[in-house]
């Protein structure tokens, strides 16, 4: 588990390190960069809308630890792409549109591994994989930036792409280790034999079909996602005096607290129910904070740390949540193709959102204010409601494969 979780980090880590790289990139060419930006965005996510009709039949049929290992190599090989096309914006723009190709193809892929490794621990132990998992994620992907400025000025706009590079084949060296490779094979081997078994179940115990505030919030993941990555960028060059420091400290500090939730979660869920529900009230408030503290103060880098390292808080709860409830319910596989059908899904928001934002930055970030508030409350009614939490506890209780 170890192990599983140390390639998480190193993977993630490559991941926030080389999308600020592309995005400095994109917001320092031109016009304040923002329209670069969102059309990055918004051709990167057109592979999760091809990709996901072919979703449950790859995620069925493929060895997700191979096809992880695939992209991650796939990964290595763009991020030293980038290196001689970094004055083209175009091809910049191409380049990162194979690379978030691979990369959603791989978060389906991932999500489906996790809930296989989860699904062969006892109850206690997937629930804590699941947040320590959630925990690597976030601090990964958001510190990634954190060396972004000091490799710049060391090594050349070039030099955080080779980084990234070297981080993509430490975690494949990771996940080719023996023990790793036999955890996810004795898994997998698990989680077929528990798949075929409910199979053969009555089809009431198989599986239960996600409530639409789930899908709902799963969807809206990634739009907001992508707007927080395009705000911090542009705040930083145009209220932070232009350094590459600002948007990695604000980027490391949502990072910090979607981590700190996930090392936090497996005590808070031992609470009694009401504290669990007021504890996750108050999480969710804190998502939308730090648009309010743009939008009512000056440019203060201490305040905007805090208020993003709070919406990280909310918004990490929310996520883990939310795999939680899909894991407990779901077959593994099942998992990996709600998460691929969802981003799909959340493509059209995605790119209204992206648009609207690069034509109206200036004036505000109101766009992701009202994305970060609409994922709140829908989160809300997902987590909060007597309906979905039944179904928690049935899914555990049955312990679908």
């Amino acid at each position: 588990m170890n192990l599983f979780l140390l390639a998480t980090f190193v993977y993630r880590f490559a991941n926030g390190l080389l999308f600020l790289a592309v995005a400095w990139s994109l917001v320092r060419s031109g016009d304040g960069g923002a329209m670069p930006l969102a059309l990055s965005a918004i051709g990167g996510f057109v592979p999760a809308v091809v990709a996901a009709p072919f979703a449950r039949r790859l995620l069925e049929r493929v060895d997700t630890c191979k096809l992880t290992l695939w992209g991650i190599a796939g990964l290595c090989v763009c991020a030293l792409s980038f290196v001689p096309l970094l004055h083209v914006p175009f091809a910049v723009l191409a380049t990162n549109f194979v690379v978030l190709s691979i990369f959603f193809l791989l978060e389906g892929a991932w999500d489906a591994l996790l809930a296989v490794i989860a699904n062969g621990l006892p109850s206690a132990q997937g629930d804590k994989l699941n947040s320590r998992q959630s925990a690597a994620t976030q601090a990964g992907l958001m510190l990634g930036g954190l060396p972004l400025g000091l490799l710049i000025r060391t090594g050349g706009s070039a030099a955080p792409f080779v980084a990234a590079a070297g981080l993509y084949v430490i975690a494949l060296l990771l996940f080719a280790l023996p023990a790793l490779r036999r955890v996810t094979k004795s898994a997998q081997r698990k989680n077929a034999d528990q798949t075929n078994a409910a199979r053969t179940a009555d089809s009431d115990t198989q599986a239960i079909k996600p409530a639409w505030t789930t899908l709902a919030t799963l969807a809206l993941v990634w739009p907001c996602l992508t707007l927080v990555n395009m705000v911090m960028p542009l705040v930083a060059n145009s209220q932070g005096g232009g350094t590459v420091e600002h948007a990695a400290v604000l980027d490391a500090s949502i990072g910090l607290g979607m981590a700190c939730i996930g090392v936090a979660y497996e005590k808070l869920m031992r609470l009694p129910v009401r504290s669990q529900k007021y504890t996750i009230l108050v999480a969710l408030v804190f998502i939308p904070l730090p648009f309010f503290a743009l939008l009512a103060m000056s440019y203060w880098l201490p305040v905007l740390g805090i208020a993003f390292f709070l919406c990280g808080v909310g918004f990490g709860m929310l996520r883990v949540s939310v795999r939680k409830q899909l894991i407990a319910t779901q077959p593994a596989h099942r998992v990996g193709q709600i998460v691929a059908s969802c981003n799909a899904y959340g493509f059209p928001v995605l790119a209204l959102l992206a648009l609207l934002y690069a034509r109206s930055w200036q004036l505000g970030p109101f766009v992701p204010l009202a994305a970060f508030f609409a994922i709140a409350v829908i989160g809300g009614a997902t987590l909060l409601g007597k309906p979905v939490r039944e179904r928690i506890r049935a899914g555990v209780t049955t312990d679908v494969g």
